[in-house]
């Protein structure tokens, strides 16, 4: 997420600021336009959640009942039994166990599908409708849990039959008559009642915020649970179809493919389908007056893209300066990593915060105080970055939020690659200034202390650049290849990434991940020298 400036790459200064009792990051760029990009960060240290151990009892009614065992963590267990011998373990999870968000998340389902159905008066800043959320249990369990901090829930049904539901913190629970067993289905749907924060800043907290005219949104890490219920974590991407009914004269704007515009009176519905998994940190939604420019398609990597951008329409003619770099980044970043893994791409030019950008999937969000028509070395560093997230974040994501610098390292080291291609700068004195530059704390790579800060970002740049030392430009690439192409639509760990890293080159890499990756003093203070017969 985010840009993180450098000379065009390299920090200018950097701080934390404590607001909400949650962290967040601040960058400014040294460059003609010092350019802020901030993001939440969680707590440094937090212990994983704890799961209870199953109970063995005997019920003395005929009838199934279930019974607590306890509440701490993130998950208990209960035991369903009947008159028979059989005793059925049932889960009760609010976590997926995240060591840095221990409370975002429900293990126990998998959410096949989000229909968010929602009347916006971005005048009043409500937001209130319908999310259906459709799924499947993968564990034994009494209750359904979803991520919720803010909406007024008024009802609730699951499988078309009314149900009570509580909010315990930041957990919307729904206790179940009938215990779901792993494998089947549910569909559970929400009448909410949203109201956006007057406040136009984003800062401690993700979510949906408000522009002069409309509203503007950035979800990462979990703010999409602040306006609905989901399961908001990476680990669990669903497929999303949006509905959102607006007054005439404004735009509501999503991923995915538009499917329909439909008026009404003084009203206007606008659907669309993002029928590719996605995690719902990626989510966009904007409402304000847009148009939606149409770019035809471009042919890479052996598959169409269809090019849709959404610019304010007063900035409209700002967008053209960005049309053809968008193609040469695309076919640029195709030939290095791979297919592009989705059916669409576009800009979306919004009136929202200036200096932060964000990789929303197939549609990144810019600020129009940003993208404003001039091609420079914010622009190229901004257009790349999130361009290159499609592959590593989207398509890839991250198993844990501790994992982010596979997101944000990659997307910092192919905006290098970009400086280098059309001569901004070159990729060897980039790298060099970006290791010379690294913060003496905030490791290791693998669990930064600040989610959004160097570390995670040029840290990560930093270790890619050994990385590709070591084993060579060949076995490097088809790394990344690899890692997109095995893990795509999912999620994945810095494990995982080098388990890839290891069967692609064929070498051992325990000592290069523990000195690079894992140290918890940061790297060493030079690139690995490696000889010509050492480089593949």
């Amino acid at each position: 997420m985010r840009l993180q400036g450098l000379r065009p790459l390299q920090l200018g200064r950097f701080s934390t600021v404590r607001g909400g009792g949650r962290a967040w990051s601040v960058a400014v760029l040294t460059l003609a336009t010092s350019v802020a990009a901030c993001a939440p960060d969680g707590p440094p240290s937090v212990s994983s959640p704890s799961t209870a151990t199953a109970l063995s009892t005997t019920a003395t009614s005929p009838t199934t009942t279930s019974t607590a065992t306890g509440t701490t963590g993130s998950s208990t267990t209960a035991a369903a039994t009947s008159t028979s011998t059989t005793t059925v373990a049932l889960e009760r999870s609010t976590s997926v166990g995240d060591r840095r968000y221990p409370s975002l998340g429900t293990a126990g389902i998998d959410v096949e599908s989000y229909d968010v159905e929602l009347e916006i008066d971005p005048d009043r800043r409500l937001l209130a409708g319908t999310v259906t959320v459709t799924g499947t249990f993968t564990a034994a369990t009494d209750q359904l849990s979803f991520d919720l901090d803010g909406p007024e829930v008024r009802s609730a049904t699951v499988d078309d039959a009314t149900v009570e539901v509580r909010v315990d913190g930041s957990d919307l629970i729904v206790a179940l008559d009938d215990p779901g067993s792993p494998g089947e289905r549910f569909v559970a749907a929400f009448e909410i009642v949203t109201a956006v924060d007057s406040g136009p800043s984003f800062g401690p907290d993700a979510g949906i915020f408000a522009s002069q005219g409309g509203l503007w949104s950035v979800n990462e890490p979990d703010g999409v649970s602040t306006w609905m219920p989901v399961n908001d974590h990476p680990t669990d991407k669903a497929v999303w179809t949006f509905r959102l009914t607006v007054p005439t004269g404004f735009e509501a704007i999503a991923n995915g493919a538009l499917v329909d515009i439909v008026a009404d009176d003084g009203a206007t519905t606008w659907v669309w389908h993002q029928d590719e998994l996605m995690a719902s940190y990626l989510v966009l939604l904007l409402v304000d007056d847009y148009d939606l420019v149409d770019d035809g398609a471009i042919e890479v990597g052996g598959a169409t893209v269809e090019l849709r951008h959404v610019v304010r329409s007063d900035r409209r003619d700002d967008l053209d300066r960005y049309l053809d770099i968008t193609r040469r980044q695309l076919e640029f970043f195709t030939a290095l990593f791979g297919p592009y893994p989705f059916d669409r791409y576009g800009l979306a030019i919004a009136d929202s915060q200036p200096g932060l950008a964000m990789e929303t999937q197939g549609l990144p969000l810019f600020s129009s105080t940003d993208l404003d028509g001039t091609l420079g070395p914010l622009q190229h560093l901004l257009l790349a970055h999130e361009l290159a997230h499609q592959w590593f974040g989207n398509a890839v994501s991250p198993a844990t939020w501790d994992d982010i610098w596979l997101n944000e390292g990659f997307a910092t080291y192919a905006q290098m690659l970009w400086f280098d291609e059309v001569g901004l700068s070159t990729l060897e004195s980039e790298a060099e200034l970006a290791l010379r530059t690294l913060p003496d704390d905030g490791w290791p790579l693998s669990a930064p202390t600040d989610l959004f800060g160097t570390v995670s970002y040029n840290g990560g740049a930093v270790a890619l650049h050994a990385l590709r030392l070591v084993v060579g430009d060949e076995a490097f690439f088809a790394t990344l290849r690899a890692w997109v192409l095995e893990h795509d639509d999912a999620a994945a760990s810095t494990d995982d990434f080098q388990r890839t890293a290891e069967r692609v080159s064929g070498r051992d890499l325990d000592e290069f991940f523990e000195t690079w990756v894992h140290a918890p003093d940061g790297p060493p203070d030079a690139f690995p020298v490696v000889s010509a017969t050492e480089d593949g």
